[in-house]
């Protein structure tokens, strides 16, 4: 009898050891707390954001390896009605063509921060702003457009999966 209850108190101090072990190293719990959810949210909208800041600075810059970098590898673009590229090779050919990239082209692409949206869930996300053209030269406004982004998050990085750009109306 002795050695009947020995041997049970002894089982249940190994299933108690077991429970116990699981727990502490976190088998009791999935690691994706509330608090651990929003702070990844965070920092997604925060990555995301960064894109834009990288696209005006690209732009700016004329650094078309920068502003390609930002495209997923299958990515679409629309630039205009009726005009959707696929790829970075003709994404980097649509800037490139454009009056941003021109040689004589000297303009500083300002951005309102109040006026850029980003949403996050999960790998994927979206992203609008607006791109206030300034002619460095003469002082004044260029252009005015905005673009409507799709994003990805991919092998830990966000990238643009879809890009459409639209005209937008300057508002004081």
């Amino acid at each position: 009898m002795k050695t009947l209850l020995m041997g049970g108190a002894l089982a249940i101090l190994v299933v108690v050891a077991v429970l116990v072990l699981a727990l502490s190293a976190g088998g009791g719990s999935n690691g994706n707390s509330a608090s651990e959810r929003a702070m990844q949210k965070e920092a997604d909208i925060y990555a995301i954001s960064q894109i834009e800041r990288s696209f005006h600075e690209a732009i700016s810059k004329k650094n078309i390896d920068q502003m390609v970098g930002l495209f997923a590898p299958n990515a679409t673009g629309t630039f205009g009605p009726g005009k959707t590229v696929t790829g970075k090779d003709q994404i980097r050919t649509v800037w490139l063509k454009s009056k941003a990239w021109a040689p004589t082209t000297h303009w500083l692409s300002d951005h309102p921060a109040y006026k850029l949206k980003v949403t996050a869930d999960g790998d994927r996300g979206t992203l609008h702003f607006e791109c206030h053209f300034i002619d460095v030269d003469t002082g004044k406004i260029a252009a005015l457009t905005a673009g409507n982004l799709d994003v990805s998050k991919i092998d830990g990085r966000w990238l643009i999966t879809n890009f459409v750009g639209s005209t937008t109306e300057l508002k004081i």
